[in-house]
């Protein structure tokens, strides 16, 4: 989601707070290839902002399943989280 999207504050805390719930995996997840649903808190997820919501409901009801990784490039780090 975009960070100047007026519900960016909502959309990150439902994010941060799931997360807080999910332990994150760092390195190479193989899954995320195949993954049925992947949502980044910072990347460009290429949703509307209410598709991304809609996935964060998908998600949040998918809690046992749910699996994060936590990505770090040179120039950037961000969290994904996924249902594999």
């Amino acid at each position: 989601m975009n960070i100047e999207d007026p519900r960016w504050e909502e959309y990150e805390n439902r994010f941060r707070s799931l997360a807080e719930n999910v332990p994150l995996q760092k390195g190479p997840q193989p899954e995320l290839a195949s993954a049925q649903l992947l949502l980044c808190l910072y990347g460009d997820n290429g949703l509307p902002p209410e598709q991304e919501f809609d996935a964060l409901n998908r998600l949040e009801q998918a809690l046992p399943q749910l699996k994060g990784t936590e990505m770090q490039t040179a120039y950037w780090q961000d969290i994904v989280l996924y249902l594999p």
